[in-house]
This record gives C-alpha cells, structure tokens and sequence, in this order.
C-alpha cells in the first residue's frame, strides 16, 4: 500500500472522463525527463485496475488512473460519514525509498467503484479510513496508519457520472 509521509499544499488538478479509461487525474505540473514516474497499481489486473502515479525522488502525486473495474455499486446517496473523519487539505506526499529503483509496484487487491449522485469513491482497503486528504475535488482516503484505501473524486456533474457508468459497464 502506499503510505503518506507528509503534506504538501494543494496543486491545481485536471479529471477527464472517457469511455475508454474512465477516471484519470493529473496533478500539478512535473517534467518527466527530470523525474520519471513510479507506478503503484492494484486490482486483479485482468477485470480491476487503478494505478496512481508518484514521483521517484520527491514522492508528489502526480496522477490518478482508473482503467477498469467490474465491481461498480450504484449508490442513490453516497454519503462519506465524515463525523469521526479529519479532513486535511493539501495533497499528500508519499513514502518511495523502498520503490527507488522500481517503475511499477503491483499489489494485487479487490477494487471496488462507489458511484453516487455526484461522487465516486474508488475502494482498494478494507481498512476504516481515519482521515482524507483533499485536493480541490479529489480526497486521498487514509487508514490508521496513514495508508491510502481509497480515492474520493467529488462535485462530479451528470454528464461525467454518465461516461463513467458507461466505461464500467
């Protein structure tokens, strides 16, 4: 799992939603040929597969992928009970020293899609998140043990709902 180390301020953020790869993010801006990218994925990497990219020698976020997931819940109301839940705002900053010499770690897990009304929330912990991350409308979900069990992407208006239902069909 990926853990955060600290927070930075928030960076400005672009979501796209596409048939094809349903959710991807981008945060901020970052030259690849200054520092490459490290990949965390999971899911079953054959029906489920969200990857989160970082970078190797400053571990910033850099993006969210969405590829596929065949376990979707429609929600008539998602509500993130955030009552016992503290909200941090900036984005997180992520523990790489172990992945240094890595492009991709791969951790198998089940990947779950919460869609509600205006709201996703993608699942990849059984864990309680404790705390949220928040970057404009994306929230890094974290456990106990500042590891991250989910992404939260808010204020989702119906035509993008639409294009993701239909991508993960």
């Amino acid at each position: 799992m990926l853990k955060v180390t600290k927070y930075k301020e928030s960076e400005s953020v672009n979501i796209e939603y596409d048939v094809y790869t349903p959710i991807n993010i981008e945060f901020g801006n970052w030259n690849i040929s200054k520092e490459p990218t490290i990949y965390w994925r999971t899911g079953d990497f054959k029906k489920s597969l969200i990857e989160i990219g970082v970078g190797k020698y400053t571990g910033n976020i850099r993006s969210i992928t969405l590829t596929l997931s065949e376990n979707v819940h429609h929600m008539e109301t998602l509500d993130c009970n955030m009552k016992n839940i503290t909200l941090i705002n900036g984005t997180p900053n992520f523990q790489i020293e172990e992945f240094n010499d890595k492009t991709y770690i791969d951790e198998n897990g089940e990947l779950n899609v919460y869609i509600g009304r205006d709201k996703v929330f993608i699942s990849f912990s059984e864990s309680e998140t404790v705390s949220v991350v928040q970057n404009d409308n994306v929230g890094f979900a974290l456990d106990e043990n500042n590891m991250v069990c989910g992404v939260i992407v808010s204020g989702m208006l119906e035509p993008d709902i639409n294009i993701l239902e239909e991508a993960l069909k």
